[in-house]
């Protein structure tokens, strides 16, 4: 489960189905390029204050309240933990990002914009954050443990899903793009690799890095940026594009939920890029009319002409006897289940992470001494007011920083 949050390395041991011509599965690509002076930038940031609503200060939530479990997963940037909180005993995933590796690779953008949209989102089908902080040299998100494995697990595993199976997944996936929609999040990154599972069988997405805010009415965006397989043209050919991508991105998913693979897949990128903008879409013997029809309307190469509004998508003859009031309760039944014994079972995990020793040190005195100025407005926690003390300003939100996009 290496995509489980944005900033770390792609697991490559997986299956040949989906490789490119170096026999290597496709992963996500971003020509952003950020500024030397930017959103986390602005102001110089001397200490953390935390208050609860009587204006009275408390104790920041730091490393100390969590007991480290193991490692779920490592990359360039840092790391994914499972912790226990020590005054709840509840389970999270820690994420654990090494600020020299950020700015080295021109990542504090998608870092900071990952944080805020987690911020602003309470949906059931998204992962949610908890808890943000920082200590002089790294950043930590506190976010939902999900151990049922990524779809792309179980996909591969399968090879393919049946209508019903992929329906319901598909379903959940609308109402979590409805919701960031709703907020003015383009996703843009929609694949399976992205997708978790949990104990239950229901989905959340996860991974923002990509996700470009304050998208509303006709605003565009004009970042090259997603996973090869499942690029929406208007992207590809740099014309600007609209939340419209997403729903692109949600027909080549379905698509290969059903057949395998994606619509147009290559193990040459130039030529997948090609079939994309130009190759019809094949639709396979045992696809159902239902199913030929909303893949047809979902991968429409003219962003104008392709079903890119939830509400007309779910009334789509695909979805008929779906329950989409039960559905957004969580009162559906999933297709499948995991086989996991309960919070803690990792079976789901590469052993390769979860047997590895855990070597961060969670006792941090004076956590913010010689804060990194680059980072102000990080921290998070939704049970009281959190105030940034700086030399420019004091504020308990960062909605206003929204990342730029190219």
């Amino acid at each position: 489960m290496g995509c489980l949050f944005s900033c770390l390395d792609k697991n490559k041991d997986l299956s040949d189905r989906l490789l490119n011509k170096d026999g290597k599965r496709y992963e996500s690509i971003d020509n952003t390029v950020e500024d030397d002076m930017d959103e986390f930038s602005k102001t110089g940031a001397k200490q953390i204050i935390v208050v609860n609503s009587s204006g009275v200060p408390s104790k920041k939530v730091s490393v100390e309240d969590f007991a480290f479990l193991k490692v779920l997963g490592k990359g360039s940037f840092g790391k994914v933990v499972m912790v226990e909180q020590r005054a709840t005993r509840k389970i999270y995933a820690m994420k654990i990002l090494r600020k020299d590796a950020i700015k080295k690779r021109n990542q504090k953008l998608h870092t900071k914009a990952e944080r805020d949209i987690l911020e602003n989102m309470n949906s059931p089908f998204i992962v949610q954050m908890h808890y943000a902080f920082q200590s002089h040299n790294k950043l930590y998100l506190i976010m939902d443990f999900v151990n049922g494995g990524e779809l792309f697990f179980h996909l591969r595993k399968e090879r393919k899903f049946n209508e019903n199976r992929a329906r319901f997944y598909i379903a959940e996936i609308i109402l979590a793009l409805e919701h960031l929609h709703n907020k003015g999040v383009i996703y843009r990154d929609l694949k399976p690799e992205n997708i978790l599972m949990d104990s239950e069988g229901h989905i959340k997405i996860c991974d923002f890095g990509l996700s470009k805010q304050g998208v509303e009415g006709d605003t565009k965006a004009y970042t090259f940026c997603g996973t090869p397989e499942y690029l929406a043209p208007e992207i590809l050919k740099g014309v600007g594009h609209d939340k419209a991508v997403d729903y692109w991105s949600l027909g080549a998913l379905l698509y290969e939920m059903l057949a395998g693979a994606p619509p147009f897949y290559s193990r040459d990128r130039n030529q997948m890029f090609k079939n994309i903008l130009e190759k019809p879409v094949e639709m396979k013997a045992h696809f159902s009319p239902e199913a030929c029809s909303i893949l047809s309307g979902l991968l429409v190469v003219a962003p104008a002409k392709r079903l890119s509004n939830a509400n007309e998508i779910k009334m789509h003859q695909f979805f008929r006897g779906v329950d989409w009031a039960k559905l957004a309760k969580r009162q559906l039944k999933p297709p499948f289940r995991p086989n996991v014994s309960g919070i803690k079972d990792l079976k789901y995990f590469d052993k390769m992470f979860t047997e590895e020793s855990i070597n961060e040190t969670p006792m941090m005195k004076n956590m913010m001494a010689g804060v990194d100025n680059t980072f102000v407005g990080f921290t998070y926690d939704p049970r009281k007011f959190v105030y940034e003390e700086s030399d420019e300003y004091a504020t308990n939100s960062t909605n206003d920083l929204l990342s730029k996009d190219h």
